[in-house]
């Protein structure tokens, strides 16, 4: 009989989006009333809005950058340098219609909340491990509101997104109570552990799974770790590249191809990539160890595969 020597037997470690929960359907929603009320209070088309949106992503690196519209060019125009009124009306007016869709579209998948249970109780000492390629504070402010963060040991995500200034005083361009949460690093009691990654750490590169892997004493021990993502590419890819156990997530890659098309409508496509298999699957694809067809299905892998 083997004797593992290592802190833990077993390392579970899942991506996020799309794979706990349907971050396509969520983000289309909310940013869409998002637009609709800035269009409402500023005769701004959401065309426009969209437009535009693909360009400040771009800039920033991601699509869930915070911030967003007091850094469209048109917003900034039409309130001609009165940060303050924008920030009072488009960009609260606007974040608090994103907040309320979120009520009814940040959901976990059906059987997410019972499959963690189940894991907890039949592996109490298992570690779950949540590394995203989402900015650091927005993923653990999903988990948050997606009522799971309580079932992660801990959570690696990229740099949080800069706070945008004016460029004529340098004041931050963002609501007090806002600014205070950003600045404080709000953790929402999250008693696990917190890694900020660099950006360069982003997959499918291996390095942000290693430092995981490092930090969990797992080097050496890969075929007792199950890497969890929707991606084939990135996420089935990079598992494969390391010798890490990976099941794909074929769930997550069921998105209505209307709402697809909307996303597509204010995301460059190469920023998609970090929340979402756009990718069909063909026969060059990576090859995953097994393939879920629901969240429920993770029981079985951890115990058939690791």
């Amino acid at each position: 009989m083997k004797i593992l020597t290592r802190k833990y037997e077993k390392l579970l470690v899942l991506d996020i989006d799309n794979t706990v929960f349907d971050w396509v359907t969520y983000y289309v929603a909310c940013l869409n009333a998002l637009f609709k009320k800035v269009e409402s209070v500023t005769d701004i088309s959401v065309s426009t809005l969209a437009k535009e949106s693909k360009l400040v992503f771009e800039e920033q690196g991601s699509i869930e950058y915070p911030f967003l519209i007091q850094e469209l060019p048109s917003v900034i125009e039409y309130y001609n340098g009165d940060s303050e009124k924008m920030i009072s009306e488009a960009v609260d007016l606007g974040r608090i219609a994103f907040k309320d869709m979120a009520e009814s579209y940040l959901k976990p998948y059906e059987t997410v909340i019972d499959t963690f249970k189940t894991i907890k109780e039949k592996w109490p000492q298992f570690p779950i491990i949540a590394l995203t390629d989402a900015p650091r504070y927005v993923a653990m402010w999903k988990l948050n509101k997606l009522g799971i963060l309580h079932y992660f040991d801990a959570l690696y995500g990229l740099s949080d997104p800069k706070i945008p200034t004016d460029p004529d005083n340098q004041k931050a361009k963002v609501a007090p109570g806002i600014l205070i949460k950003h600045l404080q690093q709000n953790s929402f009691d999250f008693k696990g552990i917190i890694r900020t990654l660099p950006e360069d750490y982003e997959k499918p590169g291996t390095r942000g799974l290693k430092t995981v892997l490092m930090d969990h004493d797992m080097e050496g021990h890969f075929d007792h770790v199950l890497w969890v993502g929707d991606n084939l590419r990135k996420d089935v890819g990079l598992g494969n590249r390391l010798g890490v156990k990976s099941a794909w997530a074929k769930y997550g890659t069921l998105i209505n191809p209307e709402t697809k098309n909307a996303l597509l409508e204010f995301s460059p496509e190469n920023n998609v990539h970090k929340n979402v298999s756009l990718d069909p699957k063909s026969d060059d694809s990576p090859v995953p160890d097994v393939t879920l067809d629901s969240f429920s299905e993770l029981i079985a892998a951890i115990e058939n595969v690791i």
